[in-house]
Parts: structure tokens; sequence; C-alpha cells
């Protein structure tokens, strides 16, 4: 791909958001949930977990994928991280006020970049289960269930986009490499419009097996899950396996004010990069954290002083956290210990594939309504992770730049840089 001249560049905006979330469904169910600090973990319902050592998740309640303009034969068709995908599209669209169907010249300019991690697993598990049912009228639904392209495409297919469709698989970063990659196409002028997020639906028995095997998850909180998730607080034992997808509909920002669209944020930058260290563990420094805070600070031309806020990782994983706090410490200096961070995670467990999708979603947020939700279950902070991680309550604030940061399977570090709407021409 030929380099774009960066007189040439053109800005973006998200002007959509749709979430499936464990504490709501909606963007205004899931933001006054997330305000509220109200938890979306619960006992495991979706098998029997009683034999494992970690028997708690973020499950999806309530969740009715007719409700989003599901046909009947895309439910029995795909599996339910797509049905997550295409509800939450739908629901960006919506509030979007993206009609569909679009001319046909406007399908062109039109694309889906999606991202995942294990959104395949479950559906795997329980094909293997009923494989001796196999019959020759499963055939295709079996194929399309197990596709990892299959929230991407069926988006597409849905809704006639004929624009850039891809599949991002980098783990908990998959969302925001999915909408960061989505930024780069209409920046250089390879499409007027995206939609772009992350999804997945991995709690099964196989998943949460491994992970206890791993060491991974929370065990401490399997009577009150609620309080397992707990990102820097002294007390965390490990992340709580959650599901849900969270998808943006990004626009040129021409575009988006000549329909009178509603803009939330506009996207300044994206970067990533790669610990080269760990299969899921940060080095300790947070070196290649910082270095990439940097990259992309200096890819918005963005100073330190115009933070002020970050989204964190944060997924109540102790190791990871207290390189997140040295790398915050490195980058901003004594401007860290008054910049508030919270952590979604905190809300709604580990979403895998889709969690840096709903941590970008509510990043647009906290500019768009400049009140930042709470990191909960603070109680005793650890003494490694000093900062202000916005403990159990909400908090207004005044914030024109944020950052949403976030860490995938493989090494994988993304940052996205989002700023309030024309900040910079107030």
């Amino acid at each position: 791909m030929g380099e774009v001249p960066s007189s040439s560049l053109r800005r973006v905006v998200i002007t959509g958001l749709g979430v499936v979330a464990p504490n709501g469904i909606g963007k205004e169910a899931f933001w006054q949930a997330c305000v509220d600090g109200r938890s979306g973990l619960r006992p495991i319902s979706r098998f029997d977990a009683s034999n494992l050592p970690s028997r708690i998740a973020g499950e999806v309640q309530d969740f009715e994928p007719q409700q989003f303009g599901l046909t009947p034969q895309e439910i029995q068709h795909v599996d339910r991280a797509t049905q997550f995908a295409l509800s939450a599209a739908h629901l960006a669209l919506q509030d979007a006020a993206y009609s569909t169907p679009l001319s046909e010249s406007a399908r062109e300019q039109t694309g889906v970049y999606m991202g995942l991690a294990l959104a395949c697993v479950e559906a795997g598990e329980r094909m293997c289960q009923q494989f001796n049912d196999y019959t020759k009228d499963d055939e295709q639904a079996s194929a399309q269930l197990l596709l990892p392209h299959s929230a991407a495409s069926s988006i597409a297919a849905h809704h006639q986009f004929y624009g850039p469709c891809s599949t991002i698989a980098t783990g908990c970063s998959a969302g925001a490499d999915a909408i960061g990659q989505a930024f780069w196409m209409i920046q250089e002028g390879r499409a007027q419009c995206m939609i772009a997020g992350g999804t997945d639906a991995s709690i099964s028995y196989g998943v949460q097996n491994a992970f206890c095997v791993m060491g991974a998850l929370s065990t401490a909180y399997n009577d009150e899950p609620e309080r397992a998730s707990r990102p820097y607080d002294n007390k965390r034992d490990g992340f709580v396996m959650a599901e849900g997808a969270g998808v943006i509909v990004l626009e040129e920002r021409e575009q988006a004010i000549a329909r009178g669209a509603h803009i939330y944020a506009e996207i300044l930058a994206f970067a990533s990069n790669c610990n080269a260290y760990h299969m899921t563990a940060l080095p300790p420094s947070g070196t290649p954290l910082s270095a990439l805070l940097r990259q992309v600070l200096s890819d918005a031309d963005i100073a330190l002083r115009h933070v002020g806020y970050i989204n964190s990782h944060g997924s109540s994983t102790r190791p990871n956290e207290i390189a997140e706090t040295a790398a915050y410490k490195t980058v901003f200096g004594e401007q860290a210990y008054h910049m508030p961070i919270s952590a979604t995670k905190s809300l709604i467990g580990h979403p895998q594939g889709a969690a840096s999708a709903i941590e970008a979603l509510v990043t647009a947020l906290v500019l768009d309504e400049q009140l930042i939700p709470p990191t909960i279950n603070q109680e005793e902070a650890d003494a490694a992770c000093d900062l202000d991680y916005v403990p159990n309550t909400a908090r207004e604030a005044n914030v024109d730049v944020a950052l949403t940061h976030s860490s995938g399977f493989g090494g994988v570090n993304s940052v996205l840089v989002l700023a309030r709407p024309d900040w910079m021409h107030a």
C-alpha cells in the first residue's frame, strides 16, 4: 500500500456507537450502568462450572438477536459472537442515523473491520459434542459457525456494504486494532465510512478450564462475582472471562457534517507495537508501552498536557497493571499522578476481542458526556499502582483529549487517541 502524503489525509470522526455488554445492551443502558458503577459479573449459567476453580463470568443477559434486525436464517447460521456483532452494528448504525439501504456508490465506500480473539471456540466445542448427529443439512451452518471472518462478512452482507472488509485477530487488542485500521482507511481516502469494532463469545467449559489451568482467572470471589474484577486493587487475583461486542461508526468528517450527524469524538491517531517478550505478560518496566504512547502522541501532534484521561487495559492482572502504571509514569511524569485513569473491565470483566472496542466506545462517551466512569472494587490500592484510577465513583471532568490503551495475546499493544470535536479550533 503506497503512503499517502500527510497534507491529503482526511479527518475521521465517530458518529455511531453500538454495544452488547454484560451490564447493558445499547449505548444508553450500558453507559448508565458504567456511570452507576454496576457490575455485569454473575455465576456462569451457560454450562455447569461447578467443578472449576473459577465459576463466574460476564455473560450477556436477556439477549434476543431478533430485536436487532437479525433474520431467522442469520440466527441459525452464525455463532453467538457474530450475533453480538450484527446486533451491535445495527445499534451503531441506528445511533449514527446512517440509514440503510444506501445508494450503490455509498455502499461501495462503506466497509467493515472487526476484531476477535476466541470467537469461534464456543461454537466449535458445541459442534464437537454434536458431531455424531451431523447431517448434510448442517453443512452450510457448520462452516459459517467456524469462520473467524464471519462477524465482519455477515455485517457487510446484511447491509450490502461493498467496501473494505477484514478481520483482525490480535486477541485482547483486536477491537482497537480494527478501529485503528478502519481509521487509516478513511484517513487515506480508501473509504468514506467504516463499521469497526470487536466481538467475542468464548464463555465455554474448555476456555474457562484452560484459563483456570493457566492461573489467569479470579477464584477468590465465586460467591461475590460483582467484586471479582478489581483492577489496581491489592486483593485482585486474576481477570474474569466475559463476552460481548462493541461497534463504532467512523466517517470522513466533512461527510458527517454534511448530513448533520452527531459527532462524539474525532480520532487523531492510532498506533500499535509488540512487546516481543511473552504471550500474555508485559515487560515489568513497561518500556514497549512507553515507546508506543510517545509514538502515538507524536503522530497525533499532541502535547502531554493536552491528555486529560486514559481508559486503561486494566484487566485485574497484577504484573501487567504494575507495568502499565510504570509506563504511564515514564511518559507523563508528574502529570501521571493528576490524570484520571479508569478501567472498564472492572464493570464488565474481560470480553477478549470485544474488550478494546468497548473501551474505545467508553472513551468516546467520556469526551461527549464529560463524565468518567469509575474503576470499581478499589478497596485497597496496590502500592505499585499509585495513580488516580477513579476509584468506585464516577467523576465529572473537563477532557479535551483521551487515550485508550489495550494489550493483546502475543504481546501486542495498541493505543487510540480521541479528541472532543473541534477542540483545537474552539
